[in-house]
This record gives structure tokens, C-alpha cells and sequence, in this order.
């Protein structure tokens, strides 16, 4: 155990702190060289209540934005309504309050309101942060209130014959409504739903198509709808995607990290183009080459970081997260998490022994130890053992010393609301 001890502490970087708003980085300056060529980051959470590592990704981010040029920040949260909450944030509203409008609401945090001030702070400037979306699903307000709108006043603008048949557009209206506000992890749109959205969209996709074939001249918002008709069919197909199980696979999973890995490409290669590019989702989106994890759901479900590898081969780094000690309570579906104790043969004990509160290792460097190589035991997906072989699913990993659940920030009264 001395000899994993003493690889750590001369290998691992030290960081001095976690605190959003500390931007002296000397901490992270061996970044700038080990991160240089790197075109997408995943920073990827164990838990999506995890307030120690948002903590240490708002960090990073900035970090990663002021020093190597990251100038897109994409959430595991919806396609469409981040794609909206970066055109009303540059329209004037508040960063944190179109963020409330798009993320999931997990993110609304104390831990990372110093991010929504940062955007806000970076939004009319040369050098943006500019915040998008990968997932498939609907995730907020913009969704329910003004995707419609938007989709019915663009195609009206290309003259498209399907917004034109006006009881048909009105049916579809409708079915899309109650698909979005059935968007989430457990539910599917129903079959009647699903055969009228279905048809419209890849109607919608086949006008679009053949007007940027016609066309010398595309506009990103031309190439952006083509992409939410894509990335949305792959939602609206899982009433007919089989069960979890069936096949041995998760198709429903796994058509959405395909999806999800085709957004954040076409984010970087088409809507922004060229653009270095930071994705923040759970840890288990972000991984790759599950053969290498010892849960039959990794090998049988590519992730969304096995698509990015693929694409960008050692341009994609993964950061993991994981901590020493802690305890989250039961939060949705999730049970009572206590990260107290730690098995010899883990990443964590061995990391813990130094007494660093914060580290980050590098596992993208040549002559790694065999220990490090071989089978460990380690807690980057939800805070539960698994043995895996770290640098064959992760590039690097951002190690915590006390891990904490997230705050969540209610949303400000209006004065007509504080009157009942």
C-alpha cells in the first residue's frame, strides 16, 4: 500500500481549492500542456446531487474557459431549451433564470450559482461561455412554453407546406405537448402520440433536408432544426424501443446516449463550429469502453463517451469524480448514500491516505503502475463499489475529500405571489 501511496502523492495534482470564485490557477497551471490538444472534456458527476463535485467543476470550467479557450459549456439537459436559454441570455434575461427554464433542476444550486454569475458576467464579451444542451428529452419550461411557437414561426418563414394544413399542425400541437410533459426517465408517449409526432418530424426534416440541398447559403438555425428533429425522433421512438433486458441490452439507454454523443458532435462540428467544447452529465454518460467495468450494464450499453471517443479518439478527455467520506440522503430515487469507509484495494482508500483534500490524476501518462492498470475497486458511478480499470474508462479523475449533497435555490416570489 506505501508504494500506491507514494505513486500518488508525486504524480497526482494537488489542488489548492475548490471555490468557484478563487481564480488564481496556479493550482491547475500543469493543465494547460496535459489539456492543450484536447477538443471535449467530460466532467462527469457520480450523482446529479453531488454539491462537491459542482463545486469542483464550476472551478474547472472557468478555469478551462479563461486559460485553454472552452468557449461551449453542454448539460445533460435538453437539446432545445438550453438551445433557447443561450438566445434569451443574450436577449437579457438572467443566466440563472433561463437555466431554471432548461436544466434539470438539480443544477439550480448554491454550489453553482458562481457559474450562472459567471456566464452572465462573460455573455456580451469577445469570450463567451456559451451554454447549450445534448439530451433528447425536454427538459423545462422552455420546452412546455415556447417550442411550439418557435417551431411553428420558423417553418412558416421556409413556407412549409405542413404548418399550412392547420387542423393537422394543430393535432400535432397537442401530441408534442403531452409527449413533452411526459419526458422523463420512466415514461414513454403513448402509441397515439407517437404515430402523429413521428410522421410530422421526419416530414419536417425531409423539407429542411431539401432545402439546404438547394441552398448555397445555410443558417445555423436551419441546421440547429434539423438537428432537434433528429435528436427528438430518437425520444419520441422509445415506445417502440424494447424493455430493458430484452436482447440483453437497454436499447431505451442506449438510443439516448447515441443521441446524446450525436448532439454534442454536432454541437462542436456544425452549430459552433470548431469550438472547444466542456460537457457536464452524469459519470456514466461520460465513460467508455465498459468492457472494462464489472457491471453487465457497461458492456452491453454503449455510453455517450464511447461515441466521442470514437469521433475524437485523444481529443476527448473524461474526468471523473469520486470522494472520501460523506452522506447523502434519499433523494428521488436515489437511497441513503454514506461514503464512509473504504476497502484497501480502492482508488479511494489509496487516495485518502495522502490527507490531500482535493487531488486530480492523470491517467493519460506513460508508465502507469500495474496496480493502477489492474481491476480496482472504485466509486465514480453513484458512490457504489465497482471494480473497473480506471484509465481504460476514464482519462483522469478529480478526487474530494469530503463529499456533500447539493443546495438547491428555490425560485424568487413575484410580487403576485407573495400576496397568497
Amino acid at each position: 500500500m506505501a508504494d500506491r501511496v507514494a505513486y500518488v502523492q508525486k504524480n497526482a495534482l494537488v489542488v489548492s481549492n475548490v471555490d468557484p470564485t478563487n481564480e488564481d490557477y496556479t493550482d491547475l497551471a500543469p493543465l494547460r500542456d496535459r489539456l492543450q490538444q484536447v477538443t471535449i472534456i467530460g466532467l462527469g458527476e457520480p450523482i446529479h446531487f453531488d454539491g462537491s463535485a459542482f463545486q469542483a467543476k464550476v472551478r474547472l470550467i472557468k478555469f478551462l474557459h479563461q486559460e485553454l479557450g472552452f468557449r461551449i459549456l453542454a448539460f445533460e439537459s435538453g437539446f432545445y431549451d438550453c438551445y433557447k436559454a443561450w438566445q434569451q441570455i443574450q436577449a437579457g434575461e438572467t443566466t440563472i433564470e433561463a437555466a431554471r427554464k432548461s436544466l434539470y433542476p438539480f443544477w439550480i444550486s448554491t454550489e453553482t450559482e458562481a457559474l450562472f454569475t459567471y456566464i452572465e458576467q462573460q455573455k456580451h464579451t469577445d469570450n463567451p461561455l456559451i451554454l447549450a444542451g445534448i439530451d433528447c428529452k425536454f427538459s423545462g419550461a422552455y420546452s412546455r412554453e415556447n417550442l411550439l411557437p418557435d417551431l411553428t414561426s420558423y417553418l412558416g418563414g421556409t413556407h412549409s407546406a405542413l404548418v399550412q394544413d392547420t387542423a393537422k399542425w394543430r393535432t400535432f400541437g397537442a401530441s408534442l405537448a403531452r409527449v413533452i410533459a411526459l419526458s422523463d426517465y420512466f415514461t414513454k408517449p403513448s402509441v397515439a402520440d407517437t404515430l402523429v409526432v413521428n410522421p410530422i418530424l421526419r416530414g419536417i426534416l425531409a423539407e429542411l433536408q431539401r432545402t439546404t440541398t438547394s441552398s448555397a447559403a445555410i443558417s445555423p438555425e436551419q441546421v440547429f432544426w434539423q438537428q432537434f428533429c433528429r435528436s427528438s425522433l430518437t425520444e419520441i421512438a422509445r415506445k417502440f424501443s424494447p424493455k430493458p433486458g430484452q436482447n440483453g441490452q437497454n436499447a431505451n439507454e442506449q438510443g439516448r446516449d447515441w443521441q446524446m454523443g450525436d448532439n454534442a458532435i454536432f454541437l462542436q462540428q456544425a452549430l459552433y463550429r470548431g469550438e472547444k467544447m466542456m460537457v457536464w452529465a452524469a459519470a456514466s454518460h461520460l465513460t467508455y469502453q465498459g468492457a472494462n467495468i464489472d457491471l453487465a450494464f457497461y458492456y452491453q450499453n454503449p455510453r455517450v463517451g464511447d461515441y466521442l471517443k470514437q469521433r475524437y479518439g485523444e481529443g476527448y478527455y473524461n474526468i471523473g469524480f469520486t470522494g472520501y467520506r460523506g452522506k447523502f440522503g434519499k433523494l428521488l430515487f436515489f437511497h441513503v448514500l454514506r461514503v464512509t469507509t473504504h476497502q484497501p484495494n480502492s482508488i479511494e482508500y489509496v487516495l485518502g491516505q495522502t490527507k490531500q483534500p482535493f487531488l486530480l490524476l492523470n491517467f493519460r501518462q506513460p508508465n502507469l503502475p500495474s496496480w493502477l492498470q489492474a481491476s480496482l475497486i472504485a466509486r465514480p458511478f453513484g458512490y457504489k463499489e465497482t471494480r473497473m480499470k480506471l484509465p481504460m474508462v476514464m482519462d483522469g479523475l478529480f478526487y474530494t475529500e469530503d463529499v456533500f449533497p447539493n443546495h438547491w435555490i428555490p425560485p424568487v416570489a413575484t410580487p403576485e405571489q407573495k400576496r397568497y
